[in-house]
């Protein structure tokens, strides 16, 4: 009886997930790619690699900002930080990316409506990146997962806007520290 001989060459492995890839027929559904002397797969491939500066803060040699009595964002970053009152409401931009932040606690937008409107089918992505908004169903919103969204930091919605109804009607949501 012949032995069946194992070609290596068939079955390729990552390192880093463990998942297998097999050749069929000739066809390789992935082949390896090698990134810190490991074979993954093309979709582990980190591109560009993991940086080695710090996410923000404080550098260990210095102060958060320059100026510490001013809340500033930087003018390289290209866009600003709305901080929200419950009164003011979340003014629209001609950037359809907004940045909003509580003003250092959470902030439950009273105000009608909680988003100024747009113009027909614009759609608007509005992201906390600091202390949480609270938006609810009414006052120009229309929510789609519930009646309510906490939005903590991190946390992304998205809208587009229904001026036969006079809302901004939910798209999508990310829950990053909210509800």
């Amino acid at each position: 009886m012949a032995e069946v001989k194992k070609l290596p060459w068939l079955k390729e492995t990552s390192e880093r997930s463990g998942f297998d890839n097999f050749d069929y027929h000739g066809k390789k559904r992935w082949v390896g790619i090698k990134q810190d002397g490991r074979t993954i797969a093309p979709e582990e491939f980190d591109t560009p690699p993991p940086s080695t500066r710090p996410l923000g803060g404080a550098d260990i040699s210095g102060s958060p900002r320059q100026n510490s009595l001013t809340t500033d964002t930087p003018l390289g970053l290209n866009y600003s930080i709305q901080y929200i009152t419950a009164a003011g409401g979340i003014r629209l931009t001609n950037d359809p990316w907004l940045r909003v932040a509580g003003s250092n606690q959470t902030v439950n937008i009273s105000v009608d409506p909680q988003i100024n409107l747009g113009t027909q089918g614009q759609y608007l992505a509005v992201e906390c990146v600091g202390s949480g908004i609270l938006l609810e169903e009414g006052n120009g919103l229309s929510l789609a997962g519930s009646s309510q969204f906490l939005m903590g930091s991190g946390g992304i919605i998205t809208f587009f806007c229904d001026r036969t109804s006079n809302l901004w009607r939910e798209t999508s949501r990310v829950i990053n520290g909210g509800i």
